[in-house]
């Protein structure tokens, strides 16, 4: 096999694997955190002016961090996709001229 098409193909293994890490409830495995779930309970901040507010915009970035994680998944899909493509067609290719 090609030297250059294992190089392909092991950029689409580690696309996969980086891939696999942004997983966000992964990232709570074997910690003291956990994951939130629901709304964040405005209580927690006591009698803050504000906390409300504060809650709000706590939730507004959990959700952004999960959207990110969620695009940089799937970007990652595609990568290992076309990369599969590649090598694909390339051997297409390689079988089509007799090499």
């Amino acid at each position: 096999m090609d030297v250059h098409v294992r190089a392909i193909e092991e950029c689409g293994r580690q696309a996969t694997r980086v891939r696999n890490m942004l997983d966000f409830n992964d990232a709570f495995v074997d910690g003291k955190a956990t994951a939130p779930s629901g709304a964040t309970d405005a209580g927690i901040f006591g009698k803050l002016e504000g906390a409300g507010d504060l809650a709000t915009k706590i939730d507004e970035v959990w959700n952004s961090v999960k959207h990110e994680l969620g695009e940089g998944r799937n970007r990652l899909k595609n990568v290992d996709t076309a990369l599969g493509e590649v090598v694909t067609n390339y051997r297409g290719a390689e079988g089509a001229s007799g090499a």
